[in-house]
């Protein structure tokens, strides 16, 4: 499955969504306005309410990372809700030196893991989960959450317990050149414990979710950001009289921002990290990529790689935000009860001031040509799951809106290939295969199709028929009631999309970001319609090829208790099902979904998952108490 972050925010565009009014113009509708240091702006005015979906998008994403900061990008995300140098603070002058000081410890505690060397630390560490699970109960309940108490008592083990037998017959590992590793990783640990002994003094000065807690005491509905390969974005759902908050408190974010909490925070991702490579979909998800692309950065998740999240500090964060997150790379997004006048004169005032940042460099390197199949193999303990997939191109590359189109036609809804021959009438799999184009948009992308065997069908066997269905479009012309009903899907899929005021921003703001001009939304539309049958038969002939083709298969494994994983979520079947739910309910799903924090969110969806099978199947969820009745707690 794709990353469960993205899910997450596709979950709260459908929830925000409200029935499309009349259809209008864009022409006529979509503004925009360019300030001097090159920030742009589009503003859409609906009057229908007095609320207003305010956004900020960069055009930086994961894309630009380079070896040894992967993950800065979705880091920079978390960070930038720390507050600036008078949100988020008590006294900014006196967090300067435990700032200051923070980062002297962990600069020296990389550089001593840089010197004791991977392969050794791997050793030290696991003879430290070792010693840590004998903590007595009394220890456990002391510690608590404090890091600095958990390194104190672990290094009083260490020094007693000292290396195993088994680490004194390793060659090189305690000892090598006169110098003492293991009391080298000793004085690591020391300075870890005094890096979170100087967190803790400086969390004293710190004001909690101060900038999350002002948007909320002024009405937002909604506060939130989003990383992905190509770009990041920050958004709020505003009352329209307070419009001039997000101006100020978004400027203030890009001019003064204070990375503080670091380190803290550094840990939080470091769990989301480790919950992806415990988590069998994203496994497969990491390693298919991985195994695909050989020079794209596309190759390399959003998260980023553990390694690097252990090693990074908070100046490298700082120089990448001073090289990349300046208003000339920026987009302002303004749709609902606005003014263009009164947007503009905000802009000039609060972003106006911002000095542009350097340009962003050219993305120049390019996926080699693929020279035959790959494939890759991830054992689980859940239920097999396959990928397929081809390298390809994207709109405005004429062959991009034929692949666009194919993705429609074999996994366009109840009427598509996939879903009538491979879901419905052989029964392979446990719900329809899927099929997207991506990760991203801004360098060659990949056609995925995903798929779940149903037992007692095995993975070859859907592998075969898949590939029997793309086999089929080379040599069988799409009939122009397909391509009818695909063109017909993506208008109102489209109209859709730009009825509600989250909606319309994301579908206009992504393009313009994306793709330099919002109006390729209509020019997309058109050159669609002139994709013929022929076109299909010639793109799948080009690009659906074995040599181009990878495969990843999840082979399910025995837990050990020799029961197999339970049901998983599908995400897409979820959404479905949420635009079916009453728009009040709607609006208190988003309201909790928004409360909650990544593994929160998973769990929610969990629960959302287990409710939609009960009332699929006429009963109700056991424990679970109607949804219009419950209330949330805000972060």
């Amino acid at each position: 499955m794709r990353r469960f972050s993205v899910v997450c925010l596709c979950l709260v565009a459908i929830l925000l969504s409200a029935p499309a009014p009349r259809a209008q113009t864009l022409e006529d509708k979509v503004q925009e306005f360019e300030l001097d240091n090159g920030m742009k702006f589009l503003v859409v005015e609906r009057h229908e309410a007095p609320v207003v979906f305010c956004a900020v998008a960069f055009k930086v994403g994961a894309i630009y990372e380079s070896n040894g900061i992967t993950g800065l990008s979705h880091l920079l995300e978390h960070m930038l809700f720390k507050g600036t140098e008078t949100v988020g603070t008590k006294d900014y002058e006196k967090e300067l030196p435990y700032l200051e000081r923070e980062d002297e410890l962990a600069v020296a505690a990389r550089d001593l893991m840089i010197e004791i060397a991977p392969w050794r630390l791997s050793y030290f560490d696991e003879h430290v989960t070792e010693l840590t699970a004998s903590m007595s109960d009394e220890d456990r309940d002391a510690i608590g959450t404090d890091r600095a108490l958990e390194l104190e008592l672990t290094i009083e083990m260490l020094e007693e317990a000292g290396p195993t037998e088994e680490m004194l017959s390793i060659g090189g590992l305690l000892e090598e050149d006169e110098t003492d590793y293991f009391e080298l990783y000793l004085t690591l640990k020391r300075t870890e414990m005094e890096l979170y002994d100087t967190m803790e003094e400086h969390r004293e000065l710190v004001i909690s979710n101060e900038l999350w807690e002002t948007y909320m005491n002024n009405g937002s509905r909604m506060l939130n950001a989003g990383t992905s390969n190509d770009g990041t974005f920050y958004f709020s759902y505003l009352p329209s009289n307070r419009i001039e908050l997000f101006f100020l408190m978004e400027s203030d974010r890009l001019e003064n921002a204070v990375f503080r909490e670091f380190y803290t925070e550094r840990d939080v991702v470091r769990e989301e990290r480790r919950m992806s490579e415990n988590d069998p979909d994203d496994v497969l998800y990491e390693s298919f990529m991985a195994t695909a692309y050989s020079a794209s950065p596309y190759g390399v998740p959003v998260l980023g790689w553990m390694s690097d999240l252990t090693m990074m500090t908070r100046a490298d964060l700082q120089s990448y935000f001073d090289t990349y997150y300046g208003p000339n790379n920026a987009l302002g997004i303004f749709v609902g009860d606005v003014d263009i006048d009164e947007v503009e004169k905000l802009a000039k005032k609060y972003f106006g001031r911002l000095d542009s940042g350097p340009p962003l460099p050219e993305l120049t390197t390019t996926e080699p040509k693929q020279q035959g199949e790959r494939r890759v193999v991830v054992k689980q303990d859940a239920k097999p799951s396959l990928y397929i997939g081809y390298h390809v191109v994207n709109p405005p590359h004429p062959d991009g809106y034929a692949i666009d189109l194919l993705s429609s036609v074999l996994a366009g809804g109840r009427t598509s290939r996939f879903y009538k021959s491979i879901y419905e009438e052989q029964g392979l799999t446990r719900t329809a295969p899927g099929v997207w184009v991506g990760p991203g948009s801004r360098l060659d992308p990949m056609f995925i199709i995903e798929a779940d065997p149903k037992d007692p069908h095995t993975l070859e066997e859907v592998e075969l028929a898949i590939l029997a269905e793309v086999e089929r479009l080379k040599t069988e012309p799409v009939e122009m009631r397909e391509l009818e009903r695909t063109w017909n899907q993506e208008e109102a899929q489209l109209v859709r999309s730009l009825g509600s005021n989250i909606g319309l921003a994301f579908t206009v703001g992504m393009y313009a970001g994306i793709r330099g001009d919002w109006r390729a939304i209509l020019t997309d539309m058109e050159r669609s319609r002139e994709v013929t049958p022929e076109d299909i038969m010639r793109v799948a002939e080009e690009y659906f090829t074995e040599e181009n083709r990878t495969v990843g298969w999840l082979v399910e494994t025995a837990s050990e208790d020799g029961e197999g994983a339970g049901d998983e979520v599908d995400f897409g079947e979820l959404m479905m099902w949420a635009r079916t739910l009453p728009e009040e309910e709607q609006g208190m799903l988003m309201m909790k979904f928004q409360s909650l924090d990544e593994a929160g969110r998973e769990e929610f969806a969990r629960e959302l998952w287990e409710r939609m099978k009960a009332e699929q199947g006429g009963e109700e969820p056991e424990g679970e108490e109607p949804m219009g009745e419950e209330t949330t707690d805000e972060e």
